[in-house]
């Protein structure tokens, strides 16, 4: 074997990847270096230092390096291919009219709140910069409260994020035109905010709204709005 050239790196090569080294056309014109022991190259920010990564171009006498990025540390059988293949069977965002979720609301007129004895179903969506519905009471403790949220925004690279506070379960993170559910066990009475996650637009902290969650065992009607105080209207208490 023969050195035709050699080239520094930061600090010490712990993996090698060709684009394409895994198929039966390999790219030869690029090679990546997934280096470890980065010492003083990034922030400390963490128990474990941000490991780097250095993209290197040896198509000619000479290699060139063209790209030097922080990646996670250990990165074995880690892959590259052409940006081409991907972004041409990339999905921007879901159609609203395509989207085939059982808990779907494909629009705020779908909005709904429904109790089948302890389970109530809350039908909700979400879109710059509000929640629908924002306000919802009639919650008993001891429910079983599934928030089915589907971002209307038709927009790419516009998620939308849902949590609701002292919920043990985690959080949504929901891509446009897309539907995803939350379960949440009210443990106790109370006022719950509602929430965003995700940074949308200047108006972001507007998309919020609140539970209030009565006891067991109570009679509180089950009522849901959005930017209002409960009008019957908006109710499914009649």
């Amino acid at each position: 074997m023969k050195v035709l050239d050699r080239a520094p790196t930061y600090y010490s090569i712990g993996h090698l990847c060709v684009p394409g080294g895994d198929s039966k056309k390999p790219n030869a014109k690029y090679v990546i270096a997934y280096n470890k022991i980065t010492k003083d190259r990034y922030l400390p920010t963490g128990p474990e230092l941000t490991q780097s990564a250095q993209l290197f171009d040896i198509s000619g006498d000479k290699m060139q390096l063209i790209l030097d990025f922080p990646t996670v540390g250990e990165p074995h059988y880690a892959q590259a291919c052409p940006a081409d293949l991907i972004k041409k069977n990339s999905v921007k965002f879901f159609k609203i009219e395509d989207n085939a979720n059982t808990y779907v609301s494909k629009g705020e007129g779908e909005t709904k709140v429904v109790r089948t004895g302890k389970r109530v179903d809350v039908y909700m969506t979400v879109i710059r910069s509000h929640i629908t519905p924002d306000n919802i009471e009639g919650i008993k403790v001891d429910d079983e409260v599934y928030f089915h949220v589907t971002n209307l925004e038709q927009d790419w690279d516009i998620p939308h994020g849902f949590a609701i506070k002292g919920n043990n379960n985690g959080e949504l993170l929901v891509m446009p035109g897309e539907t995803q559910s939350v379960k949440w066990l009210p443990a106790k009475t109370g006022i719950y905010p509602m929430y965003c996650t995700d940074f949308c637009s200047a108006l972001h902290q507007e998309m919020q709204g609140y539970v209030r969650v009565s006891a067991a065992g109570s009679n509180v009607p089950l009522l849901f709005s959005t930017g209002k105080n409960l009008p019957p209207a908006d109710s499914t208490a009649k």
